[in-house]
């Protein structure tokens, strides 16, 4: 048996160090295979993380013949094109008509649910939505559904037929580049919208 089968075996026996082993020395690897498909870091490092979680959530039931490189490079490929077909199948994420609903819903909702216009400067209000524009498509969406509609990470996954890791990752992504975006007001902002930020 050679090191790599008997750091699978290990995996399969519950053993998270092995696992962590596998992860730190086959992540970058394939993160950019990923992005030879995708062509988006982030979308890559989402799928290449995915791989990994679902590795580990089923390794007391999965079957991998070969190596587990050549395993997990097939998962990532299978991930990506699995990606893309969604992608190309359904309209754009969000189509200039959306787009324009959208900022009407934001505008909306920051001017009301959270009343900048009396806590704030019109700058300030400006400087959020500008920050929220910037974001990913993708990420952009998730973050929006979250925070201004409310909806759960499990049915933000239904929705857009992704999994709640995904969601997870991407509203997580959103809040570290907008505290980044906002960090001269961040405390502030903390203290007036502790649910939002």
């Amino acid at each position: 048996m050679n090191l790599e089968q008997e750091l699978l075996k290990s995996i399969f026996n519950g053993n998270r160090k092995s696992f962590e082993i596998l992860f730190r020395t086959q992540y970058a690897r394939l993160c950019a295979y990923a992005i030879s498909f995708v062509s988006q870091e982030d979308i890559a490092e989402d799928i290449v993380s995915e791989v990994f979680l679902k590795l580990w959530e089923r390794r007391k039931s999965i079957q991998i013949t070969g190596s587990v490189s050549s395993y997990l490079f097939k998962a990532v490929k299978n991930s990506c094109l699995n990606y893309l077909s969604r992608e190309k199948s359904k309209k754009k994420t969000v189509s200039e008509n959306e787009v324009q609903l959208l900022d009407l819903k934001m505008t909306y909702t920051i001017s009301d649910k959270y009343p900048l216009n009396d806590l704030l400067s019109k700058e300030l209000e400006e400087k959020i939505k500008y920050e929220i524009e910037q974001l990913p498509p993708q990420c952009r969406e998730i973050f929006y559904l979250s925070r201004f509609e409310e909806m759960t990470h499990k049915e933000i996954a239904e929705k857009l037929n992704i999994s709640e890791n995904t969601v997870k990752v991407q509203v997580y992504r959103a809040l570290v580049k907008l505290r980044k975006g906002l960090k001269d007001y961040l405390p502030l902002l903390l203290l007036k919208f502790p649910d939002f930020f």
